[in-house]
């Protein structure tokens, strides 16, 4: 079961967990996660209403739901938890047994020595163009190739694929997420022997698919959904700007032990605070938190957007909670040699301003759609 969702929902009154129902809301039953939503206080219970609805779903043979709500449940895990390759192994199987009515297959890209799935839907109809996508920080690609498949339909051949950090990479081969995001990119391009492509990066992968284009010229579109231009500016942001600017200047100076002394004590204090560091350990690879902060420096797109030549389309929500809405501007200035520029801002009116769209990504397909359609129109006439 997946359907497109119209309206961001009030679960619950804590933002992040809000943020995760609505997020998964397109495969569950609205009853069963406002159900979920109001036994839910802390991790604690979010693990263990997720883990017991996911089981019931299972044993009732509701494949879909059950694949979801034991990814729900995995989401909030520590990476210590031995619980969390458990429910990923769950989510997979069940997954796998669901009817999703999803003409797509599955393939193996070589990579560094291993392999990155790749999911692909071919088009119906005449053959567009090559639209390839990928994630951010935490999605899989059996989330998103829902979102995308539709594009089918117009004659978009589509490749969606889990690069390193992200999804069976991550969590089965061990890899760790890189800046170089060209880098998988460029294996994918190499593996389908394309010439030229459309790339789309949903969430982080905004900023990941932006530093990718500016190094691989196979790239000819670049859409930003959403805008990312700073990770370690979002991290900060959360901290609000007098602890941000003494973590940047601890960082400059290389004050290990004060900076990790300080996150540890704020992970402690704060659970999001602990499993946010947490989970960006784990896809970064790093090993303390020190680490993982000056590694979320090296994500950002501030050095090479002036590199990009493509078309681009620069999405935005109006109230992100996780990216400030300030980047859309900065980003927008830096990306100054552009083939052309497109940006659309969304709002809270269109159900659309939480983000990657979240309670209205049916419209956020719609304009990517038809911006796709229009840049290659243009394309052709030029030639």
């Amino acid at each position: 079961m997946y359907r497109e969702i119209v309206g961001y929902r009030n679960f619950h009154p804590d933002t992040n967990f809000n943020f995760q129902l609505n997020r998964w809301l397109p495969f569950l039953s609205e009853e069963e996660v406002r159900q979920a939503a109001s036994e839910i206080s802390d991790f604690d219970d979010w693990k263990r209403v997720m883990w017991q609805r996911a089981e019931l779903a299972e044993a009732q043979n509701r494949f879909s739901e059950a694949a979801f709500l034991y990814r729900a449940a995995e989401f909030f895990l520590l990476s210590a938890d031995p619980d969390k390759s458990i429910a990923y192994d769950k989510f997979l199987a069940l997954y796998e047994k669901a009817d999703w009515e999803l003409d797509c297959r599955r393939e193996e890209v070589p990579y560094e020595g291993a392999w990155l799935p790749a999911y692909v839907v071919e088009p119906e109809g005449p053959f567009i163009d090559t639209l390839v996508v990928h994630g951010g920080f935490d999605s899989f690609a059996q989330e998103l190739i829902h979102q995308v498949a539709s594009y089918a339909r117009h004659g978009f051949r589509i490749i969606l694929f889990e690069g390193p950090g992200q999804g069976y990479p991550l969590k089965v081969l061990g890899m760790k997420m890189t800046p170089d995001w060209h880098k998988p990119v460029g294996a994918v391009l190499d593996h389908f022997k394309l010439e030229e492509c459309s790339l789309l990066g949903i969430s982080l992968g905004g900023c990941l698919a932006t530093r990718a284009a500016a190094k691989e010229r196979r790239v000819k579109r670049v859409i930003a959904d959403d805008v990312l231009e700073d990770f370690f500016g979002c991290l900060a942001n959360r901290l609000g700007p007098p602890k941000a600017k003494i973590l940047q200047y601890l960082l400059n100076w290389g004050a290990r032990n004060l900076v990790n002394r300080a996150l540890v004590k704020a992970a402690k204090a704060e659970p999001l605070t602990g499993w946010a560091i947490d989970h960006g350990m784990h896809v970064s690879g790093a090993n303390d938190p020190y680490e993982y902060f000056q590694w979320a420096r090296t994500m950002n797109t501030r050095e090479i957007s002036r590199e990009l030549e493509q078309d681009y389309l620069l999405l935005g929500a109006q109230d992100d909670h996780l990216v400030p809405l300030a980047q859309f501007y900065s980003q927008a200035r830096t990306l100054c040699n552009v083939r052309s520029f497109t940006s659309r801002l969304f709002t809270k009116a269109e159900n659309a301003s939480s983000h990657c769209h979240v309670g209205n990504q049916g419209l956020a397909q719609s304009i990517m759609l038809g911006w796709l359609k229009g840049a290659l129109e243009k394309q052709t006439a030029y030639s």
